[in-house]
């Protein structure tokens, strides 16, 4: 089994923990617009898919015109384009920051490198719950710094164990488990990676990974669930372990992988009907 580096990460107050992670996903769809607007639209909002850049241990776009990417750090909420791989200066930290005013920082960094700004829409190709709109509301990270640092921190867990849990799959059998960089879901600020199903399965694919929360389960959650479960949220009770039954129990980094393995192998038996 590939070593994982795992943090023991508190969770802060469920209310707060909440409030934060709205900002923060508030952020992501940030992210998604600038991919819904310059890279060419693919089956399932696949080219709004984020990449998880582990070795920065932050979020990134997928490249676009001529090698861009545009980089998200959970923990201290700032955004920051990338050339060539490469972060360059001006960072948008969103304290204070009205959408109105990351749009307009879009717009700004955008002419900068000669991309045309028209393309640009705020348009997502997916419906979200709980944005922040034009002038009314301004993010605050700095009321969250425990909660933010907390939800990185288990984002980070999180892309250990899908890394680990990846690459014990592809050593146990050929079962097409890619190495590309692992997905964050923006629609659901869901991070894992996808495995193929048997065809005549219930599903095309399963989805494994760890969610920031959601209204149902405040707290950070691993879970296995086919696309359209994760994207509404109904998973299979055998199938989600939350951060703080983790925490509890005390389990460990083995302990997460070994049970999104059972969650696996339970979930295809069911779906191959």
């Amino acid at each position: 089994m590939e070593s994982v580096t795992w943090q023991t990460i508190e969770l802060p107050q469920s209310a707060q923990l909440a409030d934060a992670r709205r900002q923060a996903h508030n952020a992501v769809h940030w992210l998604a617009r600038i991919a819904n607007s310059y890279i060419a639209p693919g089956d399932d909002n696949s080219h709004v898919a984020i990449n998880w850049d582990d070795k920065a241990g932050a979020l990134r776009t997928q490249s676009f015109s001529d090698n861009l990417n545009v980089e998200l750090r959970i923990a201290q909420l700032q955004l920051q384009f990338c050339e060539n791989g490469q972060p360059v200066p001006h960072i948008l930290s969103f304290e204070e920051r009205t959408p109105a005013h990351v749009e307009a920082w879009i717009l700004v960094e955008l002419l900068h490198r000669g991309v045309e700004r028209t393309s640009f829409t705020k348009e997502l190709p997916y419906p979200a719950a709980d944005l922040m709109l034009g002038d009314s509301e301004e993010h605050a990270p700095g009321d969250y710094i425990e909660e933010l640092a907390s939800l990185d921190g288990w984002l980070r867990n999180g892309a250990a164990v899908c890394s680990a849990l990846r690459h014990d799959l592809r050593d146990e059998a050929a079962n097409g488990v890619k190495d590309d960089p692992l997905t964050l879901w923006p629609q659901t600020f869901q991070l894992g990676i996808e495995l193929p199903l048997p065809v005549g399965s219930g599903a095309p694919t399963l989805r494994v990974g760890i969610s920031a929360g959601d209204n149902l389960r405040p707290e950070p959650f691993f879970f296995v669930g086919t696309p359209a479960q994760t994207i509404a949220g109904d998973f299979a009770p055998d199938s989600i372990l939350s951060s703080r039954r983790i925490l509890e129990q005390n389990l460990t980094s083995d302990d997460v992988i070994n049970f999104l393995k059972d969650g696996i192998a339970s979930q295809r038996k069911r779906l191959a009907g």
